[in-house]
């Protein structure tokens, strides 16, 4: 069965497209008049249009996860410290800070009652930064930007972004080894204090690094101004209650966005050729609390499947071309082009399709390369390589069939020797 499915040359072509996409991967061509394509490259993926396009632009506000602004510039701390205060007396459930408390100011006033309203609840998280990756590239030497005379009260997370070569924030690390421990990503320590058990399924799942699975912007989340939050004719518990409180830098004003703690996401509409960075760092955070609690994680094809299925996709795409050129050699051109932009169409949409339905991320770069290479490399081996080599002229298109079917078939065109009937003897009649 297998053997109708087994082209000799069209595995070999298949083998040299291999070696060569191997080839032109190791060597990574970086020319600079490039770099200006290259950087555009990096910043786009298929999945982007999904996001830009696809995803559904209805407000659907989060009932956990509540926003806070912390005001312009550099807040007061007298003003952070009210400010707690009054969420901690609506009843919520965790207090995040995403502000960089990285020194004392007035320990003996000031600093000593934003302290001390911090440890009014258990459930409170401080921003701080891993910073120097050591040697091994694994750990981190330290963690900074958090000053001891807080965060060795209350717990701490990390709020470094992994930019990948990209300008574009899709990853996160949930945790990093440092010279002190094991240290949290900032959305995980949230998670492991609102749901234990949310963050023990992200644990479980033992990636290194996770895709960002983004929901929606700002709009997505109840949103307070300092303003709001320390008005005391405002009745703060009915929203506030049992709630995830984060604080940080985000401006509610449209007319007043500053690019500070701004960044690129996949839900810039702009996809391509991007110039303004659309979300602020509390905003992406809460997008990653969110798929945290809703376990919505983008899953990716392993690498031995993803493997395998370019193989074959590169394989039955070699063998119909060839075909192709060996039976219309004039049009072959027209026609494996017309083929070439076809597929590439098809790729695009099954994999945007694919992620908006079931969040499953395939990586076609490769099956892409495999696609532009298959029309030359037909030519060239047909024309240049299988005909200056006496081996592989002798070799057939297809395999021959196993003796065993050559002999059922010869049996069922064998004609039936003619058989002799032999008659029954007549009964004598005896006549009287």
């Amino acid at each position: 069965m297998l053997r109708r499915f087994v082209y000799p040359h069209s595995l070999i072509v298949t083998c040299l497209v291999f070696i060569l996409i191997w080839f032109l991967d190791v060597i990574r061509i970086n020319l600079h008049f490039l770099n200006p394509f290259n950087e555009s490259i990096r910043d786009y993926e298929i999945t982007d249009i999904v996001y830009a396009r696809l995803r559904n632009s209805k407000i659907k506000l989060d009932d956990r996860i509540v926003l806070v602004h912390c005001g312009n510039g550099h807040p007061s701390r007298d003003t952070l410290q009210m400010m707690i205060n009054r969420i901690v007396d609506a009843g919520a459930k965790v207090i995040a800070v995403d502000i960089m408390l990285s020194e004392q100011k007035k320990p003996f006033t000031t600093d000593s009652l934003l302290r001390q309203s911090l440890l009014r609840i258990d459930n409170v998280v401080l921003a701080n930064e891993i910073q120097d990756l050591a040697e091994d590239g694994v750990t981190f030497k330290s963690q900074g930007n958090c000053d001891t005379f807080f965060c060795d009260y209350v717990y701490t997370g990390f709020v470094n972004f992994i930019d990948n070569d990209s300008s574009t924030i899709r990853l996160f690390s949930p945790r990093e080894m440092t010279s002190d421990g094991e240290s949290l990503a900032f959305a995980a320590r949230i998670a492991a204090l609102y749901d234990p058990q949310a963050a023990e399924r992200l644990f479980k799942r033992g990636n290194v690094v996770e895709e960002i699975y983004y929901t929606g912007n700002e709009n997505q989340f109840v949103q307070y101004e300092p303003k709001d939050i320390l008005d005391s004719t405002i009745k703060l518990r009915s929203t506030l209650n049992g709630k995830i409180v984060i604080i940080g830098f985000l401006p509610l004003d449209a007319w007043d966005k500053p690019l500070l703690d701004r960044h690129y996401t996949p839900l810039n509409t702009r996809y391509t050729g991007r110039n303004t960075p659309d979300m602020y760092g509390v905003v992406i955070h809460a997008n990653i609390l969110r798929m945290i609690l809703d376990n919505t994680y983008v899953n990716e094809l392993p690498l031995w499947v993803n493997s395998f299925l370019t193989f074959v996709f590169c394989y039955f795409n070699i063998h119909f071309f060839y075909q192709i050129f060996r039976r219309v050699s004039l049009p072959y051109q027209f026609i494996t082009r017309f083929l070439q932009l076809a597929e590439i169409v098809l790729l695009f949409f099954i994999v945007a399709l694919l992620f908006h339905y079931y969040r499953i991320k395939m990586d076609v770069a490769y099956w892409i390369t495999a696609l532009l290479l298959t029309f030359d490399a037909v030519k060239f081996y047909d024309n240049g390589i299988r005909k200056r080599i006496p081996l592989l002229s002798r070799i057939p298109y297809y395999l021959p069939p196993s003796q065993k079917i050559i002999k059922k078939t010869e049996k069922s065109n064998e004609k039936p020797k003619d058989e002799t009937v032999i008659e029954a003897p007549k009964p004598s009649v005896s006549k009287e």
